[in-house]
């Protein structure tokens, strides 16, 4: 039995510890930053989320199904075309930030440095892919573990060295992530500096990533626009705040997914079982999912009440109202993921892009009107709308697609 879910088994246990350390190491930035340098951090990651997928031309997904169907040599060649690739749309796109920079779009210089971690963070992804497709769960694992692990213990001695600057956070995870390209990549470095100019491959990752890359603006929008207009309207201390306060509610995501994970085989089977109809299915699992979300929102909320002195030091003494706001509103996202898994099913991907659209337009407007309203928790209260908004344009799209059969 441990043999046959072996694998899934390695996974969960690395990705369960990866969190960890994870969130180990935001309480302990907390304490080493103050809240202006751990909001540029935040500002920071927040852009990565749409460097990434513009410097892989969110094509990446053609790795797996290339390793799985081509022969090594055509993979080879492939790979040495898509990497040069890469290293184009990188150019493009650290250019694109240095004119940004000098519009001032931006003032933060460390944000000069995206595309380049973005070059690298693509390049890791590429070696996860193979180790993924080749079933090496544990290497996989124990990489992303160790690398993780290594960026905070660089970042606690670089923090306690230089005072809690936010440069030396990112110079940490940088160098973390280079050395351990370097391990996943070891023996096979050469590659890194072949380069193929390939056309007919350059068009079949334009081609294949075009139409996910769209999605990727609206995406942003709704996920992390909220961080750059705090930063924007407000300033960085406010920023690192609310930050810590997401940071903190983020359990709520965590617990989504891995109930979600459990609850997608019985929903596919619902929908599958013509006994049912669509909508029963989906209101049932609605009332299932939203119930048992604000059962463990409950209990954090609870939990978080008695121990957040203990979690948020004096200087974040803001955020903590704020996490309540978080949690609340993160009930917007547990009713996206049940309808969005259902949309999944249908293969309506177009509704679904249009309900991102929708509600990344809503986040930004709700969030923007929030921020110069209310302050900071408007932030809050603008994702969870843009999250309510999207899930109405799924809700829609699913009845009326239920009154045509």
């Amino acid at each position: 039995m441990f043999k046959k879910h072996k694998t899934l088994f390695f996974y969960f246990s690395f990705s369960m510890a990866t969190s960890v350390i994870g969130f180990f190491a935001t309480l302990v930035m907390m304490r080493l930053m103050s809240p202006e340098e751990y909001g540029r951090i935040s500002l920071f990651l927040s852009m990565q989320f749409i460097a990434v997928p513009l410097i892989s031309f969110s094509a990446d997904g053609i790795f797996a199904v290339n390793k799985s169907k081509l022969h090594s040599s055509e993979y080879e060649k492939f790979k040495n075309s898509y990497i040069t690739f890469s290293y184009l749309m990188f150019i493009l796109i650290q250019i694109l930030f240095f004119l940004l920079y000098l519009a001032n779009f931006f003032h933060d210089k460390l944000l000069l440095l995206i595309p380049f971690v973005g070059i690298i963070r693509f390049l890791i992804g590429m070696a996860s892919t193979e180790f993924i497709m080749e079933e090496k769960s544990v290497k996989y694992g124990m990489i992303a573990f160790f690398s993780t692990l290594t960026s905070l213990t660089l970042t606690v001695i670089a923090l306690n060295i230089f005072s809690g600057v936010a440069d030396w956070r990112v110079f940490s995870l940088l160098l973390a992530d280079i050395l351990f390209l370097l391990i996943r990549y070891r023996g096979q470095l050469k590659i890194l500096w072949t380069f193929s100019f390939d056309i007919k491959i350059f068009k079949k990752i334009i081609l294949f990533g075009y139409p996910l890359l769209l999605s990727v603006p609206p995406a942003w929008a709704l996920n992390e626009s909220d961080k750059f207009i705090v930063s924007r309207y407000l300033n960085m201390t406010s920023l690192g705040q609310y930050a810590a306060a997401c940071a903190i509610g983020g359990i709520m995501i965590t617990f989504n997914t891995a109930m979600l994970n459990s609850f997608m085989p019985k929903i596919y089977f619902a929908l599958s079982n013509r006994s049912f109809t669509m909508l029963e299915v989906v209101k049932q699992y609605i009332v299932k999912f939203f119930a048992i979300t604000i059962i463990f929102g409950a209990c954090f909320i609870f939990f978080y009440w008695l121990v957040a002195d203990l979690i948020l030091p004096e200087k974040y003494i803001a955020a903590r109202e704020i996490v309540y706001v978080v949690i609340i509103f993160s009930l917007g996202r547990a009713l996206y993921s049940v309808l969005g898994l259902v949309a999944d099913f249908y293969g309506m991907t177009m509704v679904k892009f249009r309900g991102i659209m929708y509600g990344g337009l809503a986040a930004m407007i709700f969030t923007l009107i929030g921020v110069l309203k209310i302050g900071v928790i408007g932030a809050a209260v603008g994702v969870g709308s843009g999250y309510f908004v999207l899930s109405y344009v799924l809700w829609i799209a699913l009845r009326e697609k239920t009154e045509k059969f």
